[in-house]
């Protein structure tokens, strides 16, 4: 857990980094003040996630394969209600909410499970 807090923690400090270079430059007509919160809720998400999916992994592969589903499931249902409740908020900046929303989503969901499944082939 304690590697995967640090590389969370440089994935998250690299993301602000980027999103600051483009933001500032490339895209600055796009930048949006709530953005930074965004990534902060993927990154403790993730954090909190991951430590509660390694405390399943010891158990029965049935009861951790539903149990996975359904974790990703409400992570996925949250993530959507957070980007639904933004947009009905702020209709106006809605696509590079949703834009800057769904790369984060990409970027944090494929971290976890490259992660997860490092973790799970050195357990093997």
């Amino acid at each position: 857990m304690k590697q995967f807090l640090i590389k969370s923690t440089i994935l998250t400090i690299l993301v602000f980094l980027l999103g600051f270079i483009f933001y500032s430059t490339v895209f600055k007509s796009f930048y949006l003040p709530v953005l930074p919160f965004a990534v902060l809720l993927f990154y403790s998400t993730t954090i909190l996630l991951h430590a509660y999916l390694l405390n399943l992994e010891g158990k029965s592969a049935a009861r951790f394969t539903s149990q996975y589903m359904a974790v990703s499931f409400l992570k996925m249902f949250f993530y959507l209600a957070v980007a639904i409740g933004y947009v009905i908020v702020d209709r106006g900046n809605a696509k590079p909410f949703i834009a800057g929303f769904l790369l984060l989503y990409v970027v944090y969901t494929s971290f976890e499970v490259i992660e997860y499944l490092k973790v799970v082939k050195q357990n093997k």
